[in-house]
């Protein structure tokens, strides 16, 4: 029973070996460039959106930590 080997492929063509940490945020980390950087581009874009959405999530957090005490006094 345990000790059979599962010959099953992997669901849904996950690869063998595991994806990097940062895979699921950032799929092209690796293909960042200077050009990626460069204004008006859509890259530039899509970078300062994500460093916008990182930042309000960063005030989510510190507002909820923060916040209720003042109120509460």
């Amino acid at each position: 029973m345990g000790d059979e080997e599962d010959s099953t492929p992997p669901a849904n063509g996950v690869a063998d070996r595991p994806e990097p940490p940062y895979q699921a945020l950032l799929p092209n980390l690796d293909k960042l460039s200077r050009s990626s950087f460069d204004k008006g581009t859509v890259s530039r874009r899509r970078i300062n959106r994500a460093l916008l959405i990182l930042a309000l999530m960063a005030v989510a957090v510190l507002a909820v930590i923060f916040l209720p005490p003042l109120i509460n006094g």
